[in-house]
Protein backbone atom coordinates (compact mmCIF):
# COMPACT_ATOMS: atom_id res chain seq x y z
CA UNK A 1 0.00 0.00 0.00
CA UNK A 2 1.23 3.15 -1.40
CA UNK A 3 1.20 6.50 0.77
CA UNK A 4 -2.52 7.80 -0.22
CA UNK A 5 -3.35 11.65 -0.88
CA UNK A 6 -2.33 14.61 1.48
CA UNK A 7 -4.37 16.12 4.42
CA UNK A 8 -5.21 19.53 4.21
CA UNK A 9 -4.05 20.09 7.83
CA UNK A 10 -1.73 22.58 8.96
CA UNK A 11 1.44 21.61 10.41
CA UNK A 12 2.19 22.19 13.83
CA UNK A 13 4.77 24.42 14.99
CA UNK A 14 8.22 22.52 15.95
CA UNK A 15 8.51 24.47 19.63
CA UNK A 16 4.72 22.86 20.04
CA UNK A 17 5.54 19.53 18.83
CA UNK A 18 8.73 18.97 20.41
CA UNK A 19 6.97 19.98 24.30
CA UNK A 20 4.65 17.43 23.28
CA UNK A 21 7.16 15.20 22.00
CA UNK A 22 8.80 15.51 25.03
CA UNK A 23 6.05 15.23 27.61
CA UNK A 24 4.53 11.81 25.66
CA UNK A 25 7.55 10.31 25.33
CA UNK A 26 7.45 10.09 21.79
CA UNK A 27 8.65 10.54 19.58
CA UNK A 28 32.23 -0.82 3.16
CA UNK A 29 34.78 0.41 2.86
CA UNK A 30 33.87 -2.29 -0.59
CA UNK A 31 36.94 -3.72 -1.81
CA UNK A 32 35.17 -4.10 -5.34
CA UNK A 33 31.92 -3.86 -6.69
CA UNK A 34 29.28 -7.32 -6.75
CA UNK A 35 29.42 -9.53 -9.70
CA UNK A 36 26.59 -9.47 -11.83
CA UNK A 37 25.33 -13.13 -10.57
CA UNK A 38 25.81 -14.75 -7.78
CA UNK A 39 26.20 -18.01 -9.46
CA UNK A 40 29.80 -17.99 -9.81
CA UNK A 41 32.05 -16.26 -7.55
CA UNK A 42 33.98 -13.32 -8.84
CA UNK A 43 38.20 -13.19 -8.71
CA UNK A 44 38.94 -9.87 -7.51
CA UNK A 45 42.76 -8.20 -8.15
CA UNK A 46 43.08 -6.91 -4.21
CA UNK A 47 46.22 -7.72 -1.89
CA UNK A 48 45.66 -11.07 0.55
CA UNK A 49 45.51 -9.48 4.05
CA UNK A 50 48.59 -11.24 5.20
CA UNK A 51 48.67 -10.03 9.38
CA UNK A 52 45.27 -10.23 11.56
CA UNK A 53 45.07 -6.11 12.21
CA UNK A 54 44.15 -5.61 15.92
CA UNK A 55 40.92 -3.69 17.06
CA UNK A 56 41.98 -0.16 17.97
CA UNK A 57 40.34 -0.97 21.67
CA UNK A 58 43.04 -3.61 21.98
CA UNK A 59 46.58 -3.92 22.78
CA UNK A 60 48.74 -6.38 20.74
CA UNK A 61 50.23 -9.28 23.00
CA UNK A 62 52.29 -10.50 19.78
CA UNK A 63 52.07 -9.50 16.31
CA UNK A 64 49.36 -11.24 15.03
CA UNK A 65 49.78 -14.66 13.25
CA UNK A 66 48.14 -15.17 10.04
CA UNK A 67 49.73 -18.43 9.28
CA UNK A 68 47.87 -21.82 9.06
CA UNK A 69 48.43 -22.68 12.33
CA UNK A 70 48.55 -26.53 13.61
CA UNK A 71 44.81 -27.23 13.01
CA UNK A 72 43.67 -29.82 10.68
CA UNK A 73 44.06 -30.27 7.39
CA UNK A 74 41.74 -31.25 4.97
CA UNK A 75 41.14 -34.64 3.28
CA UNK A 76 38.51 -36.33 0.98
CA UNK A 77 37.85 -35.97 -2.54
CA UNK A 78 37.19 -32.36 -3.64
CA UNK A 79 34.91 -31.34 -5.92
CA UNK A 80 36.01 -31.18 -9.62
CA UNK A 81 38.81 -29.33 -9.81
CA UNK A 82 38.75 -29.04 -6.55
CA UNK A 83 42.52 -28.91 -4.36
CA UNK A 84 42.75 -31.88 -1.58
CA UNK A 85 44.21 -29.89 1.22
CA UNK A 86 43.85 -26.90 2.94
CA UNK A 87 46.08 -24.26 2.13
CA UNK A 88 45.92 -20.31 2.07
CA UNK A 89 44.83 -19.38 -1.95
CA UNK A 90 47.80 -18.60 -4.09
CA UNK A 91 48.88 -15.06 -5.68
CA UNK A 92 46.89 -11.83 -5.47
CA UNK A 93 43.32 -13.05 -6.40
CA UNK A 94 40.39 -12.72 -3.37
CA UNK A 95 37.43 -14.42 -4.50
CA UNK A 96 33.72 -13.06 -3.16
CA UNK A 97 31.95 -15.88 -1.88
CA UNK A 98 28.53 -14.06 -0.78
CA UNK A 99 28.30 -10.67 -3.28
CA UNK A 100 25.94 -9.40 -0.88
CA UNK A 101 25.13 -6.37 -3.53
CA UNK A 102 23.31 -8.83 -5.72
CA UNK A 103 19.67 -8.55 -5.05
CA UNK A 104 19.45 -12.51 -5.79
CA UNK A 105 22.14 -13.79 -3.11
CA UNK A 106 20.83 -16.33 -1.46
CA UNK A 107 22.01 -17.49 2.15
CA UNK A 108 24.67 -20.25 2.30
CA UNK A 109 24.84 -22.89 4.65
CA UNK A 110 27.37 -23.30 7.66
CA UNK A 111 28.73 -25.58 10.17
CA UNK A 112 29.64 -23.81 13.26
CA UNK A 113 31.75 -26.37 15.15
CA UNK A 114 31.80 -26.04 19.04
CA UNK A 115 34.33 -23.76 20.39
CA UNK A 116 37.14 -25.47 21.71
CA UNK A 117 38.56 -23.85 24.75
CA UNK A 118 37.75 -23.75 28.49
CA UNK A 119 35.09 -22.17 31.06
CA UNK A 120 33.20 -19.01 30.25
CA UNK A 121 36.21 -17.46 27.78
CA UNK A 122 34.98 -20.01 25.29
CA UNK A 123 31.32 -19.97 25.65
CA UNK A 124 30.93 -16.38 25.63
CA UNK A 125 33.26 -16.19 22.37
CA UNK A 126 31.29 -18.89 20.69
CA UNK A 127 27.87 -17.07 21.47
CA UNK A 128 28.67 -13.75 20.32
CA UNK A 129 30.09 -14.94 17.12
CA UNK A 130 27.25 -17.24 16.87
CA UNK A 131 24.60 -14.24 17.22
CA UNK A 132 27.02 -12.13 14.93
CA UNK A 133 26.82 -14.69 11.72
CA UNK A 134 23.23 -15.05 12.35
CA UNK A 135 22.94 -11.27 12.23
CA UNK A 136 24.26 -10.61 9.40
CA UNK A 137 21.51 -12.52 7.46
CA UNK A 138 24.12 -14.30 5.33
CA UNK A 139 23.28 -17.65 6.60
CA UNK A 140 21.77 -20.79 7.44
CA UNK A 141 23.08 -22.98 10.50
CA UNK A 142 23.62 -26.65 10.25
CA UNK A 143 22.08 -28.04 13.25
CA UNK A 144 24.17 -29.93 15.56
CA UNK A 145 22.07 -32.98 15.78
CA UNK A 146 23.38 -33.56 11.61
CA UNK A 147 26.99 -33.01 12.45
CA UNK A 148 28.89 -35.79 11.34
CA UNK A 149 29.97 -37.81 14.12
CA UNK A 150 33.71 -39.12 12.83
CA UNK A 151 35.51 -36.61 10.74
CA UNK A 152 39.06 -38.35 11.86
CA UNK A 153 41.68 -39.90 9.40
CA UNK A 154 44.29 -41.98 10.10
CA UNK A 155 46.62 -39.41 9.45
CA UNK A 156 47.71 -36.48 12.71
CA UNK A 157 46.73 -33.14 11.95
CA UNK A 158 44.07 -33.79 9.28
CA UNK A 159 40.00 -33.93 9.06
CA UNK A 160 37.58 -35.66 6.64
CA UNK A 161 35.82 -32.84 5.16
CA UNK A 162 33.20 -35.55 2.46
CA UNK A 163 30.64 -35.90 5.41
CA UNK A 164 30.09 -32.11 4.98
CA UNK A 165 30.23 -31.77 1.73
CA UNK A 166 27.41 -35.08 1.75
CA UNK A 167 25.49 -32.88 4.00
CA UNK A 168 25.19 -29.78 1.06
CA UNK A 169 27.35 -28.02 3.65
CA UNK A 170 28.96 -24.40 1.80
CA UNK A 171 31.39 -24.01 4.78
CA UNK A 172 32.98 -24.85 7.64
CA UNK A 173 33.99 -23.24 10.93
CA UNK A 174 36.65 -23.92 13.11
CA UNK A 175 37.30 -22.12 16.61
CA UNK A 176 39.59 -22.16 19.66
CA UNK A 177 39.74 -19.42 22.59
CA UNK A 178 42.45 -19.42 25.10
CA UNK A 179 43.34 -17.30 28.23
CA UNK A 180 46.42 -16.25 29.62
CA UNK A 181 45.38 -13.84 32.37
CA UNK A 182 44.43 -10.79 30.92
CA UNK A 183 45.24 -11.87 27.27
CA UNK A 184 42.91 -13.90 25.59
CA UNK A 185 43.71 -15.92 22.22
CA UNK A 186 41.57 -17.57 19.48
CA UNK A 187 41.87 -19.42 16.24
CA UNK A 188 39.42 -19.21 13.21
CA UNK A 189 39.46 -21.78 10.43
CA UNK A 190 36.95 -21.16 7.54
CA UNK A 191 36.59 -23.68 5.09
CA UNK A 192 35.14 -23.92 1.73
CA UNK A 193 33.88 -27.01 1.71
CA UNK A 194 33.09 -27.98 -1.97
CA UNK A 195 36.67 -27.20 -2.98
CA UNK A 196 37.99 -28.65 0.23
CA UNK A 197 40.40 -25.27 0.60
CA UNK A 198 40.95 -22.54 3.08
CA UNK A 199 39.41 -19.19 3.23
CA UNK A 200 40.84 -18.32 6.55
CA UNK A 201 43.39 -19.44 8.74
CA UNK A 202 44.00 -16.87 11.73
CA UNK A 203 45.53 -16.91 15.30
CA UNK A 204 44.70 -13.61 17.21
CA UNK A 205 46.35 -12.82 20.17
CA UNK A 206 45.78 -9.31 22.10
CA UNK A 207 45.06 -8.16 25.41
CA UNK A 208 41.58 -6.59 25.36
CA UNK A 209 40.90 -3.24 27.42
CA UNK A 210 37.36 -3.69 27.86
CA UNK A 211 35.45 -5.66 30.25
CA UNK A 212 34.41 -8.55 27.88
CA UNK A 213 37.51 -9.35 25.96
CA UNK A 214 36.36 -12.70 24.56
CA UNK A 215 32.69 -10.83 23.18
CA UNK A 216 35.27 -8.23 21.68
CA UNK A 217 37.29 -10.70 20.02
CA UNK A 218 34.50 -12.46 18.74
CA UNK A 219 32.97 -9.31 17.48
CA UNK A 220 36.25 -9.24 15.75
CA UNK A 221 36.63 -12.21 14.23
CA UNK A 222 33.61 -12.12 12.69
CA UNK A 223 34.24 -9.06 11.01
CA UNK A 224 36.93 -11.11 9.08
CA UNK A 225 35.03 -14.09 8.16
CA UNK A 226 32.28 -11.90 6.92
CA UNK A 227 34.97 -9.89 4.39
CA UNK A 228 36.67 -13.19 3.86
CA UNK A 229 33.52 -14.25 2.11
CA UNK A 230 31.94 -10.86 1.05
CA UNK A 231 34.65 -8.83 0.60
CA UNK A 232 32.48 -6.20 2.20
CA UNK A 233 33.24 -4.89 5.79
CA UNK A 234 30.40 -5.65 7.63
CA UNK A 235 28.41 -4.19 10.84
CA UNK A 236 30.44 -6.27 13.77
CA UNK A 237 32.42 -3.58 14.89
CA UNK A 238 29.96 -0.73 15.43
CA UNK A 239 27.97 1.13 18.08
CA UNK A 240 24.32 2.95 18.11
CA UNK A 241 23.56 6.38 20.41
CA UNK A 242 20.52 6.54 21.04
CA UNK A 243 17.83 8.90 23.12
CA UNK A 244 16.14 7.14 26.43
CA UNK A 245 14.12 7.86 29.31
CA UNK A 246 11.07 7.84 31.07
CA UNK A 247 10.17 11.49 32.36
CA UNK A 248 13.54 12.69 31.19
CA UNK A 249 15.98 11.76 28.43
CA UNK A 250 19.49 10.66 28.79
CA UNK A 251 21.68 9.61 25.49
CA UNK A 252 23.05 5.85 25.66
CA UNK A 253 25.26 3.96 23.85
CA UNK A 254 25.55 -0.07 23.14
CA UNK A 255 26.41 -2.30 20.70
CA UNK A 256 24.88 -3.03 17.61
CA UNK A 257 23.37 -5.98 18.81
CA UNK A 258 21.54 -4.68 22.01
CA UNK A 259 24.40 -5.28 24.07
CA UNK A 260 26.71 -3.36 26.52
CA UNK A 261 23.97 -0.14 26.96
CA UNK A 262 25.69 2.48 28.69
CA UNK A 263 24.86 5.63 29.67
CA UNK A 264 27.09 8.91 28.34
CA UNK A 265 24.84 11.82 30.00
CA UNK A 266 23.67 12.68 32.98
CA UNK A 267 21.65 15.77 32.69
CA UNK A 268 18.51 15.05 34.14
CA UNK A 269 16.29 16.55 31.59
CA UNK A 270 16.19 16.33 28.13
CA UNK A 271 19.18 15.30 25.94
CA UNK A 272 18.28 14.31 22.34
CA UNK A 273 18.55 13.97 18.61
CA UNK A 274 22.48 11.78 19.24
CA UNK A 275 24.28 11.66 15.83
CA UNK A 276 28.23 10.67 15.44
CA UNK A 277 31.04 12.30 13.96
CA UNK A 278 33.09 10.34 10.62
CA UNK A 279 35.81 9.48 12.99
CA UNK A 280 33.48 7.48 15.60
CA UNK A 281 34.99 9.61 18.41
CA UNK A 282 32.35 12.02 19.18
CA UNK A 283 29.32 13.08 18.86
CA UNK A 284 26.58 15.56 18.51
CA UNK A 285 23.73 16.05 21.08
CA UNK A 286 21.29 18.34 22.12
CA UNK A 287 20.55 18.98 25.60
CA UNK A 288 18.07 21.49 27.68
CA UNK A 289 20.54 21.28 30.36
CA UNK A 290 21.98 24.96 30.76
CA UNK A 291 24.67 25.90 29.12
CA UNK A 292 25.92 27.56 32.06
CA UNK A 293 25.41 27.23 35.98
CA UNK A 294 21.73 29.07 36.53
CA UNK A 295 21.39 29.84 32.63
CA UNK A 296 17.39 28.82 31.15
CA UNK A 297 16.54 26.26 30.08
CA UNK A 298 16.81 25.88 26.09
CA UNK A 299 17.73 23.45 23.86
CA UNK A 300 21.49 23.67 23.31
CA UNK A 301 23.85 22.01 21.30
CA UNK A 302 26.26 19.86 22.76
CA UNK A 303 29.53 18.13 20.72
CA UNK A 304 30.66 15.10 22.84
CA UNK A 305 34.39 13.00 23.10
CA UNK A 306 33.69 9.34 23.79
CA UNK A 307 37.70 8.91 25.02
CA UNK A 308 37.34 11.81 27.79
CA UNK A 309 33.44 12.13 28.32
CA UNK A 310 33.72 15.96 27.82
CA UNK A 311 31.46 18.33 26.85
CA UNK A 312 31.79 21.35 24.36
CA UNK A 313 28.55 24.09 23.88
CA UNK A 314 28.62 24.43 20.30
CA UNK A 315 25.27 26.60 19.69
CA UNK A 316 23.68 27.62 23.19
CA UNK A 317 21.13 31.19 21.27
CA UNK A 318 17.93 31.12 22.21
CA UNK A 319 15.64 28.78 20.46
CA UNK A 320 16.03 25.62 18.97
CA UNK A 321 19.59 24.31 18.45
CA UNK A 322 19.00 20.74 17.68
CA UNK A 323 19.54 18.08 14.98
CA UNK A 324 22.95 18.73 14.41
CA UNK A 325 24.83 16.20 11.88
CA UNK A 326 28.54 16.46 10.73
CA UNK A 327 29.81 17.60 7.02
CA UNK A 328 31.59 13.92 6.18
CA UNK A 329 34.66 15.61 4.95
CA UNK A 330 34.94 19.36 6.37
CA UNK A 331 34.63 20.42 10.27
CA UNK A 332 31.73 21.72 9.25
CA UNK A 333 28.37 20.88 10.73
CA UNK A 334 24.48 21.45 9.67
CA UNK A 335 21.94 21.79 12.30
CA UNK A 336 18.60 23.52 12.88
CA UNK A 337 18.79 27.25 14.62
CA UNK A 338 15.34 28.91 15.09
CA UNK A 339 16.07 33.00 14.51
CA UNK A 340 12.57 35.05 14.76
CA UNK A 341 10.76 31.88 15.45
CA UNK A 342 11.54 30.14 12.21
CA UNK A 343 13.99 27.31 12.48
CA UNK A 344 15.86 26.84 9.23
CA UNK A 345 19.17 24.92 8.38
CA UNK A 346 22.23 26.40 9.41
CA UNK A 347 26.38 25.33 8.44
CA UNK A 348 28.39 26.08 11.74
CA UNK A 349 31.81 26.15 10.84
CA UNK A 350 34.14 24.83 13.72
CA UNK A 351 37.24 25.86 12.45
CA UNK A 352 36.13 29.90 12.95
CA UNK A 353 33.24 29.48 14.94
CA UNK A 354 31.19 31.11 12.50
CA UNK A 355 27.56 30.20 11.37
CA UNK A 356 25.41 31.32 8.44
CA UNK A 357 21.89 29.69 7.19
CA UNK A 358 21.60 28.03 4.20
CA UNK A 359 17.84 28.16 3.90
CA UNK A 360 15.23 31.01 4.01
CA UNK A 361 11.80 29.19 3.49
CA UNK A 362 10.06 31.02 5.84
CA UNK A 363 8.16 27.77 7.35
CA UNK A 364 9.93 25.10 9.42
CA UNK A 365 12.62 23.62 7.72
CA UNK A 366 14.39 21.02 10.18
CA UNK A 367 16.56 17.35 10.54
CA UNK A 368 19.39 18.43 7.54
CA UNK A 369 21.60 14.94 6.63
CA UNK A 370 24.19 15.16 4.30
CA UNK A 371 24.57 12.58 1.25
CA UNK A 372 27.95 10.57 1.54
CA UNK A 373 29.95 12.39 -0.27
CA UNK A 374 28.68 16.04 1.29
CA UNK A 375 27.69 17.83 -1.67
CA UNK A 376 23.67 16.90 -1.14
CA UNK A 377 21.29 17.74 2.00
CA UNK A 378 18.57 15.95 2.80
CA UNK A 379 15.81 17.78 5.18
CA UNK A 380 12.22 18.03 5.84
CA UNK A 381 10.26 21.57 5.43
CA UNK A 382 6.50 22.57 5.50
CA UNK A 383 6.68 24.94 3.17
CA UNK A 384 4.47 22.61 1.42
CA UNK A 385 1.89 23.04 4.13
CA UNK A 386 2.73 20.08 5.62
CA UNK A 387 6.50 18.29 6.08
CA UNK A 388 8.01 17.08 3.33
CA UNK A 389 11.36 15.63 2.56
CA UNK A 390 13.10 17.89 0.59
CA UNK A 391 16.48 17.64 -1.17
CA UNK A 392 19.22 20.40 -1.75
CA UNK A 393 22.75 20.96 -2.98
CA UNK A 394 25.09 21.22 0.23
CA UNK A 395 24.99 24.90 0.03
CA UNK A 396 21.49 24.77 0.56
CA UNK A 397 20.77 25.82 -3.02
CA UNK A 398 18.38 23.89 -5.53
CA UNK A 399 16.13 22.69 -3.32
CA UNK A 400 13.88 20.00 -4.96
CA UNK A 401 10.64 18.26 -3.13
CA UNK A 402 10.85 14.74 -3.13
CA UNK A 403 7.51 12.96 -1.20
CA UNK A 404 4.46 14.40 -2.91
CA UNK A 405 2.06 12.36 -0.15
CA UNK A 406 1.56 11.62 3.81
CA UNK A 407 0.53 14.26 6.50
CA UNK A 408 4.08 14.26 7.67
CA UNK A 409 7.49 12.74 6.40
CA UNK A 410 10.46 13.34 8.78
CA UNK A 411 13.88 12.21 9.49
CA UNK A 412 15.81 11.77 6.01
CA UNK A 413 19.02 9.91 6.38
CA UNK A 414 21.07 9.04 3.26
CA UNK A 415 22.33 5.42 2.84
CA UNK A 416 25.99 4.86 2.51
CA UNK A 417 26.20 4.41 -1.24
CA UNK A 418 23.90 7.86 -1.54
CA UNK A 419 21.39 6.14 -3.87
CA UNK A 420 18.65 6.08 -1.51
CA UNK A 421 17.11 8.23 1.51
CA UNK A 422 15.29 6.53 4.73
CA UNK A 423 12.38 8.26 6.34
CA UNK A 424 9.23 8.01 8.41
CA UNK A 425 5.90 9.11 7.28
CA UNK A 426 2.53 8.96 8.69
CA UNK A 427 0.13 8.41 6.02
CA UNK A 428 -3.64 9.81 5.34
CA UNK A 429 -6.53 7.53 6.73
CA UNK A 430 -8.18 5.36 4.21
CA UNK A 431 -11.42 7.19 2.97
CA UNK A 432 -14.50 6.19 5.26
CA UNK A 433 -11.78 4.79 8.33
CA UNK A 434 -13.41 5.79 11.87
CA UNK A 435 -12.79 4.46 15.14
CA UNK A 436 -9.81 1.89 15.88
CA UNK A 437 -9.51 1.63 12.09
CA UNK A 438 -7.94 4.89 11.63
CA UNK A 439 -4.00 4.42 12.17
CA UNK A 440 -1.85 7.43 12.90
CA UNK A 441 1.01 5.56 12.86
CA UNK A 442 4.82 6.28 11.27
CA UNK A 443 6.46 3.77 8.76
CA UNK A 444 9.48 3.55 7.38
CA UNK A 445 9.88 4.32 3.56
CA UNK A 446 12.99 4.59 0.94
CA UNK A 447 13.25 6.98 -2.01
CA UNK A 448 15.57 7.22 -4.60
CA UNK A 449 17.32 10.80 -3.99
CA UNK A 450 15.72 11.50 -7.71
CA UNK A 451 12.26 11.38 -6.23
CA UNK A 452 11.73 7.88 -7.07
CA UNK A 453 10.96 3.74 -6.11
CA UNK A 454 9.51 4.59 -2.77
CA UNK A 455 9.35 1.53 -0.73
CA UNK A 456 7.31 1.08 2.14
CA UNK A 457 9.44 -1.13 4.81
CA UNK A 458 6.80 -1.85 7.88
CA UNK A 459 3.15 -2.69 7.83
CA UNK A 460 1.64 0.19 9.77
CA UNK A 461 0.64 -2.11 12.71
CA UNK A 462 2.58 -0.07 15.08
CA UNK A 463 4.95 3.71 14.32
CA UNK A 464 8.55 3.00 13.44
CA UNK A 465 10.41 6.53 13.48
CA UNK A 466 13.87 7.81 12.80
CA UNK A 467 15.06 5.29 10.81
CA UNK A 468 19.39 5.28 10.04
CA UNK A 469 21.21 2.96 7.96
CA UNK A 470 24.28 1.08 8.91
CA UNK A 471 27.60 1.40 7.20
CA UNK A 472 27.44 -1.58 5.27
CA UNK A 473 23.77 -0.06 4.04
CA UNK A 474 22.53 -3.18 4.78
CA UNK A 475 20.44 -2.84 7.63
CA UNK A 476 18.43 0.03 9.31
CA UNK A 477 17.82 0.63 12.70
CA UNK A 478 14.77 2.86 14.22
CA UNK A 479 12.09 3.35 17.17
CA UNK A 480 9.11 1.19 17.38
CA UNK A 481 6.47 1.22 19.88
CA UNK A 482 5.48 -1.73 19.28
CA UNK A 483 4.45 -4.00 22.77
CA UNK A 484 3.45 -0.04 24.14
CA UNK A 485 6.98 0.95 24.67
CA UNK A 486 9.58 3.01 22.16
CA UNK A 487 12.30 0.47 21.72
CA UNK A 488 15.03 0.35 19.58
CA UNK A 489 14.98 -2.14 16.82
CA UNK A 490 16.71 -3.18 13.24
CA UNK A 491 15.51 -4.70 10.50
CA UNK A 492 17.58 -5.52 6.75
CA UNK A 493 17.24 -2.57 4.33
CA UNK A 494 14.61 -4.78 2.65
CA UNK A 495 12.16 -4.39 6.07
CA UNK A 496 12.93 -8.47 6.82
CA UNK A 497 13.65 -9.95 10.15
CA UNK A 498 12.79 -6.79 12.90
CA UNK A 499 13.95 -7.35 15.97
CA UNK A 500 14.48 -5.23 19.47
CA UNK A 501 17.52 -4.20 21.12
CA UNK A 502 16.64 -2.22 24.11
CA UNK A 503 14.65 -3.21 27.24
CA UNK A 504 11.78 -2.09 28.03
CA UNK A 505 13.80 -1.08 31.64
CA UNK A 506 15.05 2.33 30.07
CA UNK A 507 12.13 3.51 28.72
CA UNK A 508 11.19 5.18 25.68
CA UNK A 509 13.88 4.75 23.28
CA UNK A 510 14.09 6.83 20.21
CA UNK A 511 16.48 8.77 17.55
CA UNK A 512 19.07 5.83 17.12
CA UNK A 513 21.83 6.37 15.19
CA UNK A 514 24.94 4.12 13.99
CA UNK A 515 28.14 4.88 14.15
CA UNK A 516 30.73 4.12 11.42
CA UNK A 517 33.09 1.45 11.73
CA UNK A 518 34.83 1.81 14.81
Amino acid sequence: MGISQLSSRQATPVLLALALSLASGLTAQTLAPPPPAPSAPAEIPVPLLQNATMPPSAAPAREADSRQSASSAVTGAPAAGAASTVGAPAGLLVRVYIPVGNPNVKKVLLAVEPTMGGASAAREFADTLRNDLDFSDLFDFLKSEKFPKDTSTSTPGTFNIDPFRTLGVDFLLKTSVTTKGSQVEAEAHLYDVKKGVSILSRRYPFVSKAAQPARELAHYVGKEIGLALTQVLGIFRTRIIMSCGHKTKEIYVMDFDGQNIKQLTRDRNFALSPSWAPDGKRMLFTSFKPAVRGGPLNPNLYLFDFSTGARKVLSAARGLNTGGVFHPRENKIAYTFSRNGHPEIYILDLDTNSRRGITDTKFFTVEPSFSPDGTRLAYSSTQFGVPHIIVANGNGSGPKRLTFAGVYNSSPTWSPSGDRIVFSGQETPAAGATGANVKNNFNIFTIDPAGSSLIRLTDGEHSSENPSFSPDGRFIVFSSNQGGTYRVSVMTAKGSRIRALTPTSLGHCKQPSWSPRL
